[in-house]
């Protein structure tokens, strides 16, 4: 088999602006959102679905021992909280404002379903989204079982710079800010793991960091250290 190559839809920072959500949100406002802002729990129900204008939203696994997993950040043009439309069960995961100045579409969970029902536009722009989140979680779980810990935090390292970033002296500046904490909890990993690997990063000339920002200074070899095959310690 080739060298596995990794694709934009792969990532777990989903951005969907070409979805067309109007004819759930014409001639409506969207609701300022600050971060930390809980829309719902996990196995929670919910009576509104939300179409996120700008902001981030991550969808996170918790257990009653206080451990967090983001399983994916969702930006500009997703849907969520749109699960139980189809099967009646309560939402999978907890919603979580992960930016500042969050603004969000509230609707009414019926009134969208009476809008899926006579507009075939929006079952096509949810099987979209569907499609996007049913790859990226395969490779989640590819990630989880076949690579290391440092070609996990690679990969989203990879996508951050990717999607956030902007080009400057050759490298590849972002100005998405995160902390080894915010990898951690998207790898799996544990803080102390992400902030060795990190740091072995920038030592290896692949990272840098200034006032607090990281740049990708050779994004072809941040892409070779994730083909590195083999489960390593966390």
């Amino acid at each position: 088999m080739s060298e596995r190559k990794y694709y934009h839809e792969d990532s777990p920072w989903i951005k969907m602006p070409q979805l067309d959500w109007s004819p759930l949100t014409a001639d409506r406002s969207t609701t300022h959102y600050d971060r930390g802002h809980i829309f719902y729990d996990q196995q929670e129900y919910c009576d509104n679905v939300f179409v996120i204008k700008r902001g981030r939203v991550a969808m996170c696994l918790c257990t009653p021992e206080g451990n967090l997993r983001i399983t994916m950040v969702l930006d500009k043009g997703c849907i969520f909280g749109n699960q139980s439309i189809l099967d009646g069960n309560p939402n999978s995961c907890q919603a979580e404002v992960v930016s500042d100045n969050a603004e969000i579409f509230v609707l009414s969970k019926q009134a969208v379903e009476e809008k899926l029902r006579h507009d075939p536009r929006l079952a096509y722009n949810m099987l979209l989204q569907s499609n996007r989140i049913n790859r990226m979680l395969i490779t989640q779980v590819e990630l989880m079982s076949f690579r290391h810990s440092e070609g996990r935090v690679c990969f989203y390292l990879l996508h951050l710079a990717d999607q956030y970033s902007e080009e400057k002296n050759g490298k590849k500046e972002m100005y998405l800010r995160y902390t080894h904490q915010d990898i951690a909890e998207i790898t799996g990993l544990s803080r102390v793991c992400v902030s060795n690997i990190i740091s072995g990063l920038v030592k290896d000339s692949i990272l840098t960091k200034k006032d607090g920002m990281y740049s990708v200074v050779q994004m072809d070899k941040l892409q070779g250290r994730i083909n590195i095959s083999g489960i390593g310690d966390e």
